[in-house]
């Protein structure tokens, strides 16, 4: 990416970052995480999240495509520094299937993520391994990695048989709206072009989706995800 034109410029500014994102910052932020970020990207067609005039420019067509994708040859130039998120899409057929911990409620989030991640890890023969990302918000996603690639929307269909027949669909709404204080198990990233936060980007407040260790979950604060390059 190009050095920003405006470094100082601040992108955005809440109780996360008082003093204000710049350009420079989130520059920095992506040059630092370039070969990781590149990395979950491959092969992924992608949207991105800008900021102009502090509101939120979603682009996903590219200057010569329908969708736009990131390299090592392109990156320089696509990222700017006021590419605030990058999320990615789901491919037709895909190795991994993704539960949305939706809710307003941090405590609750918390709870349901780490209920629902040991329940998988217990009950879904079709998952080889899970990992949980923390989406830079009040969320996140459940990662589930499967034992072989197949369709994206028979990966729905399996996570929706196991959710709705478990003892979580009497706690938490399943593939409903968001109701306040009661997480939702949103499936909604597993179809074709189903958008997902991309692990390393920036949410849109500015904070990190990382990866949180299973036993780190309950203890977990969204200031632990501002990004370390400031």
């Amino acid at each position: 990416m190009s050095y920003p034109e405006n470094p100082d410029t601040i992108i955005l500014k809440n109780k996360f970052y008082p003093k204000g994102l710049r350009e420079i910052d989130i520059w920095n932020h992506y040059q630092s995480v370039k070969r990781d970020l590149l990395k979950q990207v491959s092969f992924r067609d992608l949207t991105f999240y800008l900021i102009v005039d502090g509101k939120i420019v979603v682009r996903r067509r590219g200057k010569s495509a329908e969708y736009i994708r990131l390299n090592s040859s392109n990156y320089d130039q696509i990222i700017t520094g006021r590419t605030i998120s990058i999320h990615s899409t789901m491919n037709r057929e895909e190795d991994i299937g993704i539960i949305d911990i939706d809710c307003d409620d941090w405590k609750s989030s918390k709870a349901a993520t780490i209920e629902t991640f040991e329940y998988m890890m217990d009950n879904a023969p079709y998952i080889s391994n899970a990992s949980i990302r923390y989406t830079g918000k009040t969320g996140f996603h459940i990662l589930c990695n499967l034992n072989r690639k197949i369709n994206v929307d028979a990966t729905r269909m399996l996570l929706r048989k196991t959710l709705v027949q478990s003892p979580l669909s009497k706690r938490y709404t399943i593939e409903q709206k968001r109701t306040s204080g009661i997480p939702n198990l949103d499936l909604a990233p597993n179809k074709y072009r189903g958008g997902f936060i991309t692990l390393y980007s920036l949410s849109t407040v500015g904070l990190v989706c990382t990866e949180v260790k299973p036993t780190d979950v309950l203890s977990y604060q969204p200031h632990y995800a501002k990004t370390k390059i400031l």
